[in-house]
């Protein structure tokens, strides 16, 4: 019996042990999340005039943006950016790891200077492009003048600005990609490959049979990671283009930071940011069902 009492006292003390451990986490995730959100809803429910709330108006900021065409334009402008970056990102990563996992000279420093984009912060990843680009004294205008005589201005036409945009976010993000799918490369195990070697298959037989197949799961969670990232993105658009031309590059969150630290319309800011909240939500959704399939 006291062996009994003993054990429960001592898993009691491990129970209180472990909400001390975890306490100060859980502090910390309650003030820099939850509570944010909370604060969020409750001012896109009332009228704002510069950060204070004022009277309880109800859900007029979401009617305003969900009954506007600048609102839709934001949500397909969102979607289109993140699957645009997305076919471009996974294919690239996917590659470049396999084509990186092989044993070939300098693949340290080859490593080392791939992953350099990512190290970048996305302000500094847009004012390289943004010089790098620029129709006046860019290299690449520069370039381009001089083989065709004609300047080219990558901001001046929405569809331009829209593929300017998406290709900076390509460059900047595509090391994460790589860096999962390198991982998950080298935990393959070498003998499958030497059992298809003696089977017979060739290296495209062995890439699309075995490799590929293998590399589902964690493809499937970058494609996860960075669809999260990329619609909640603002600094690199609103750095590069500011939302233009013709709000060509206006996604949801840009508009409701532009909105709310611009233009001082709190209320408008927060209700798209919570637009923005149940989007990802209904992402989460979405992905988590694939990988329940997958499994």
């Amino acid at each position: 019996m006291s062996g009994a009492v003993k054990a429960n006292k001592k898993l009691n003390e491990e129970k209180i042990l472990a909400v001390v451990f975890l306490a100060p986490a859980l502090i910390l995730i309650l003030c820099m999340t939850v509570a944010p959100i909370f604060y969020a809803i409750n001012t896109s429910l009332h009228a704002t005039e510069y950060a204070q709330i004022k009277e309880f108006i109800g859900l007029q900021y979401y009617k305003e943006i969900l009954g506007s065409a600048k609102g839709w334009y934001s949500i397909f402008n969102s979607v289109t950016y993140v699957l645009m970056s997305l076919i471009l990102v996974i294919p690239l990563g996917t590659i470049s790891a396999v084509l990186l996992n092989k044993k070939i000279a300098g693949r340290t420093i080859i490593r080392t200077l791939v992953i350099i984009p990512w190290v970048l912060s996305q302000t500094v990843t847009a004012l390289l492009w943004k010089w790098l680009l620029n129709s006046n004294y860019g290299p690449v205008s520069y370039i381009y003048y001089s083989i065709t005589g004609q300047k080219v201005d990558f901001f001046n036409t929405p569809l331009a600005a829209k593929f300017t945009v998406v290709l900076a976010n390509v460059w900047n993000s595509f090391p994460i990609v790589l860096i999962l799918i390198l991982a998950a490369l080298q935990s393959i195990s070498s003998e499958i490959y030497e059992a298809a070697e003696v089977d017979g298959s060739t290296k495209l037989q062995t890439f699309f049979k075995i490799t590929l197949p293998l590399l589902k799961p964690t493809i499937l969670t970058a494609v996860v990671l960075q669809s999260m990232e990329y619609f909640n993105m603002v600094t690199l658009i609103y750095t590069l283009t500011s939302g233009g031309p013709f709000d060509a590059t206006q996604t949801v969150s840009v508009l409701a930071f532009k909105e709310g630290f611009d233009y001082w319309h709190l209320g408008y800011g927060s209700a798209s940011s919570i637009i923005i909240l149940c989007l990802n939500m209904l992402f989460s959704i979405f992905y988590m069902k694939i990988l329940r399939k997958k499994d």
